[in-house]
C-alpha cells in the first residue's frame, strides 16, 4: 500500500466490525486461523515466502512488513520483537495466522484503520509506578537498588513531562505504599484515563547477563500468557473476557508506539512484546500495557538505572511513546477533540522524540 493510499485512509477512516471477520477460517486444535495470504490480500500486502522455505515475508512493495516462522509465536512486525498468541502454522501449503493474532497482533500495526471504534484522543494518563512498601520487587544483588525506588522516580520524571505537553496525569501510587494490584486499575478509571502505563524493571536471577526492553500486553479472550508456553506449564487461556480485551487493538498500537521509542532510546535489545494476565492490567477502562525497560539483575544496566540522566532518559522516550500513540489516534479521530500540543516554551523535549533530553528540575 503505497504513503497516499494510506494518508487518504487515516484521513477518511470509519469503525469496521472486527478487522478480518469476514476472512474464511480452520480450526487448529479448537482455534481459528486464517489463512496469510488472504489476510495479506486484506490489507493490501502481498506474501511472499522466504529462505529457509517454511518462512514468509509479508510486504507492502518492497518493504518488509513482518517476518513469520511456522510454528513459531516469535515474529518481526515493522521491525519490532512480537510474541504472537498461538504459532503460525502451515496446512497444504498454505501458512495460517490465528484469528486473534491476525485482528489484534498485525492488523493495529499495518491497518489501524480497521481496527474499530476509536478511543477517545489521550488527555487524561494513568501512571503506575510498580511495586511500593512492603512490595519491594526485584533486587539488584551487587548494588542493592530496588525495582520500587526506581519505578517511582521514572513516574514523577514521566509526570513533569506529560504535564508539560499538556496532559492531566494521575499516578496509582505517590508514596512508598503498597497499593493492591486491581485499585491501580481503578483509580486509572475513576479519573476517567485515556491510556494506562505501568512501569517496571526486570529480573531472571540467576542470569546476570540479560538486557533489555520488555512490553506487556493482557492477552485477547482464549490466547495463553507467554509463560504458560515453557516447558512444563499449562495453558491458562481463559474464556471469560476481561474489561481491558474491550481494547484488545488499541494495546497493541500503545504497545508498539512505547516499545519502538524505548528501544531506539536505549538500544540495549529487543526482548519483545509479550502477553501475560496482569492483574493490574485486567480490569481497564482503556488501553493499557506494562513497560520493563531494563533488567535490574543486570548489574551493567543496574548501573545506568543508578544515574538521573538515563532515569530521564527512560521517561523522555515513554513519553515520546505516548505521543505518537496520541498522534495515531488523532488522525483516526480528525472530528476528536485535538490533543494537548507541546507549548514549545515549555517543551521538555526540544529535538526529535527519538532523542529525549533531560527534563527541567534535574534529580
Amino acid at each position: 500500500m503505497r504513503l497516499a493510499a494510506f494518508a487518504l485512509l487515516l484521513t477518511a477512516a470509519i469503525p469496521f466490525a472486527r478487522a478480518g471477520a469476514e476472512l474464511p477460517a480452520i480450526l487448529n486444535k479448537g482455534i481459528a486461523y486464517v489463512a496469510l495470504d488472504d489476510g495479506a490480500s486484506h490489507l493490501g500486502l502481498r506474501l511472499e515466502r522466504s529462505i529457509p522455505p517454511t518462512t514468509l515475508m509479508l510486504k507492502d512493495g518492497a518493504q518488509p512488513v513482518a517476518r513469520l516462522a511456522d510454528n513459531s509465536r516469535d515474529a518481526d512486525i515493522k521491525g519490532l520483537r512480537v510474541f504472537l498468541g498461538d504459532p503460525v502454522i502451515e496446512r497444504g501449503g498454505r501458512f495460517y495466522m490465528s484469528r486473534n493474532d491476525y485482528e489484534f497482533r498485525l492488523v493495529p500495526r499495518v491497518r489501524p484503520d480497521l481496527c474499530g471504534a476509536v478511543p477517545r484522543v489521550p488527555k487524561v494518563i494513568a501512571i503506575d509506578p510498580g511495586h511500593g512498601g512492603s512490595d519491594e520487587g526485584t533486587e539488584n544483588r551487587t548494588f542493592h537498588t530496588m525495582e520500587k525506588t526506581y519505578t517511582i522516580d521514572v513516574a514523577e520524571r514521566l509526570k513533569k513531562l506529560l504535564t508539560a505537553a499538556g496532559y492531566t496525569v494521575v499516578l496509582t501510587r505517590e508514596t512508598d505504599v503498597d497499593v493492591p494490584k486491581p485499585v491501580r486499575s481503578e483509580i486509572a478509571n475513576v479519573a476517567k484515563a485515556d491510556i494506562f502505563v505501568s512501569v517496571h524493571f526486570n529480573s531472571l536471577y540467576p542470569n546476570t547477563k540479560t538486557t533489555g526492553v520488555e512490553i506487556m500486553l493482557f492477552p485477547p479472550r482464549t490466547q495463553r500468557s507467554a509463560n504458560s508456553w515453557s516447558l512444563g506449564q499449562k495453558n491458562d487461556a481463559e474464556e471469560a473476557p476481561a474489561p481491558i480485551n474491550g481494547f484488545n487493538a488499541w494495546n497493541t498500537v500503545l504497545a508498539g508506539a512505547l516499545h519502538r521509542r524505548v528501544l531506539d532510546a536505549l538500544k540495549t535489545g529487543d526482548r519483545g512484546e509479550k502477553f501475560e494476565h496482569l492483574a493490574v492490567l485486567r480490569g481497564l477502562k482503556c488501553p493499557g500495557v506494562l513497560v520493563e525497560s531494563a533488567f535490574l539483575s543486570s548489574d551493567a544496566e543496574a548501573q545506568r538505572l543508578a544515574t538521573p540522566a538515563y532515569r530521564d532518559t527512560i521517561a523522555a522516550a515513554i513519553l515520546s511513546g505516548i505521543q505518537d500513540y496520541t498522534d495515531v489516534i488523532r488522525r483516526l479521530a480528525p472530528a476528536a477533540v485535538a490533543a494537548p500540543a507541546v507549548d514549545p516554551a515549555q517543551a521538555p523535549v526540544s529535538a526529535p522524540r527519538s532523542q529525549p533530553t533531560r527534563p527541567a528540575g534535574g534529580p
